[in-house]
C-alpha cells in the first residue's frame, strides 16, 4: 500500500507571494488571510523547516530579525505600540500548518475585553484557535490593498536595527 502525502504546504505555496508585505533572503512576512485582529501577520522561513529547533544559529538570527523588521512595519502601519508574538509547534501546542512561523499581533487598548483575552484564542482547540481554517478570511481585494499599505511603508522606512 503507498504511503499517502501530507497535504502541501500552503507556505511552500508560490501563491503565498500575494500576501508578502516584507521579505529578504532568509525569511518572508505575511500578512493573515485570516486575522484574529487587525495586523495579524507571519513570520516564515523560505526554506521549509518544521521545528525551531532545526534552525541553525544564522537561520534563528535572521528568523526573529525578520520578526523584529516586521514588527516595526506593523507598528507604524496600524498606530500601535504594543503586540503578542505566538509561535506554536506541533498539533499539541495548536500548530496547524507544519511550516515553523511566528505570529505578530499589533495590539490597541481595549482591542479585546481584557488584554489577556488574546491567550484563550491562542490556547483553545476550537474554532477560535489562532490557525483555525474557520475564522473569516479577507477578500482578495480587503488582502491586496492591506499588503499594498504594509509594502509601501516597508519601502519607505529605514529599518535601523539597533534600539
Amino acid at each position: 500500500m503507498p504511503v499517502q502525502e501530507s497535504p502541501p504546504c500552503p507556505f511552500c505555496d508560490p501563491s503565498v507571494g500575494s500576501s508578502v508585505f516584507y521579505e529578504n533572503n532568509d525569511c518572508l512576512a505575511l500578512y493573515n488571510i485570516a486575522p484574529v485582529l487587525p495586523g495579524h501577520s507571519l513570520v516564515i522561513p523560505r526554506t521549509h523547516h518544521t521545528s525551531l529547533l532545526s534552525l541553525n544559529d544564522e537561520e534563528l538570527t535572521a528568523f526573529f530579525l525578520t520578526a523584529r523588521t516586521a514588527l516595526k512595519i506593523l507598528l507604524k502601519a496600524f498606530h500601535a505600540e504594543a503586540f503578542d508574538f505566538s509561535l506554536q509547534e506541533k498539533p499539541e501546542a495548536g500548530q496547524t500548518i507544519e511550516h515553523l512561523h511566528i505570529h505578530i499581533v499589533p495590539r490597541l487598548k481595549n482591542d479585546l475585553p481584557h488584554p489577556g483575552d488574546w491567550y484563550p484564542l491562542v490556547q483553545q482547540n476550537d474554532m477560535a484557535i489562532i490557525d483555525s481554517m474557520n475564522r473569516p478570511r479577507l477578500s482578495s481585494s480587503e488582502l491586496q490593498q492591506i499588503v499594498g499599505k504594509l509594502r509601501r511603508i516597508a519601502d519607505q522606512t529605514d529599518f535601523d536595527l539597533s534600539f
